[in-house]
């Protein structure tokens, strides 16, 4: 009894070690990802803008990637349009919800190189709400899988790193 109960008290403290854990944080980008499935690289990093890339460590997904980038929108610097977008990439942009931000815009390249690569460009508002201050580009790039278990695996495990993305002040 008392050896089920010590395992009962390991596992709870593991439990609580995950359900605690602190997400990982550069600049104003906050996301929690897992570490035997990704791995973290930090681009430069300028005053004004902060990039982090996600990669995945499973070969078997192909190149996979999330990028989040956050810029800063200078004085005299304003969000693309959705017209814009499309212009400049030669894709069909929508606006929309996307997880729990308003007016995105939304748009898939496919590339030459096997891969898809799914932009999200996120108006980040002034802390009154009334002007766009930051710009947030979300970009996923994907390889084609065969294997739909595999792609079924990989998409959830992108999904919880989006899906965990938050956006905090200093």
């Amino acid at each position: 009894m008392k050896k089920l109960i010590v395992m009962l008290m390991v596992a709870l403290l593991a439990l609580s070690a995950v359900a605690f854990a602190e997400p990982y944080r550069s600049g104003n980008i906050a996301f929690e990802y897992d570490e035997k499935a990704f791995e973290i690289s930090l681009d430069d990093n300028l005053d004004d803008e902060t990039t982090v890339v996600v990669y995945g460590k499973n070969e078997a997904w192909g190149h996979t990637y999330v990028s989040f980038y956050l810029k800063d929108l200078n004085d005299g610097e304003k969000f693309p349009t959705a017209d814009e977008l499309a212009k400049n990439n030669d894709a069909t942009v929508t606006e929309g919800d996307w997880n729990g931000y308003k007016n995105v815009l939304m748009y898939a390249v496919e590339g030459d190189d096997g891969m898809t690569r799914n932009y999200f460009v996120v108006p980040v508002m002034d802390d009154d709400g009334h002007e766009i201050d930051d710009m947030l580009e979300v970009q996923i790039g994907v390889s084609k899988i065969d294997d739909e278990a595999t792609t079924m695996e990989r998409d959830d495990a992108i999904s919880a790193v989006v899906d965990s993305l938050k956006l905090v002040d200093d």
